[in-house]
């Protein structure tokens, strides 16, 4: 984290104007995060200057209580657009953030896995929802839309859905191929490295880790 904040300040000592993102999956992986259930992972993206992220499967690894704690004390944006309330329909968090750049408006919004509801235990998961599917396209091509009502000139997903088999059906290439008006899609979940197009879409992910970070 202290070279991704250094990366950032030296970028922006040249000139450069940065978003600093992540695609999920922060809150696990090391045993220091580990032991803090996830806010010690909060707190050094906090101090490393991130502006947005979405949330992957791992954040609810210690409960949806837990993981909305933790966001809690994000001092940058969390966004996930197919997250509800099983009880309302109302998104857990804002589903997309828009920017005002040197390039013009930035739209980002945020997407995660359903496999979420299987990938952990459903005590964790109790009174949420994820839409999946069809519907998990539709969620997409809405935020397009609302993003380019908004007059955005560039829109950009934060899509924890990977690209594994297993997915089948929820993957960032299964979203590509419906959904049209993306044109970035910062990927995670299988944490693999990743530099494509998709239907003319750049998709890319930076593998895990923080071994790599993607510009």
């Amino acid at each position: 984290y202290a070279r991704i904040a250094m990366l950032k300040k030296n970028l922006q000592a040249q000139g450069a104007e940065v978003l600093l993102v992540d695609a999920g999956d922060f809150s696990q992986g090391t045993p220091l995060v580990n032991l803090g259930y996830g806010k010690n992972a909060v707190e050094f993206m906090n101090a490393a200057g991130y502006d947005i992220a979405t949330l992957g499967n791992h954040e609810f690894d210690w409960g949806s209580d837990n993981m909305e704690q933790n966001m809690a004390n994000a001092q940058f944006a969390v966004v996930c657009a197919n997250l509800t309330r099983a009880a309302d329909g109302t998104t857990v968090f804002p589903a997309n953030k828009i920017y005002e750049t040197a390039i013009g408006k930035v739209g980002v919004f945020g997407l995660d896995t359903p496999e979420t509801m299987t990938k952990t235990h459903p005590d964790k998961v109790k009174g949420i929802a994820f839409a999946q599917g069809e519907e998990l396209f539709a969620v997409a091509q809405a935020q397009v839309a609302e993003l380019e009502a908004a007059g955005c000139d560039l829109i950009v997903c934060l899509g924890h859905l990977g690209q594994d088999d297993e997915s089948t059906g929820n993957r960032s290439i299964d979203l590509l191929e419906k959904v049209t008006g993306i044109d970035l899609f910062i990927d995670g979940h299988d944490h693999e490295e990743v530099q494509e197009e998709v239907d003319g879409i750049l998709l890319v992910e930076t593998g895990c880790y923080l071994h790599n970070i993607g510009v």
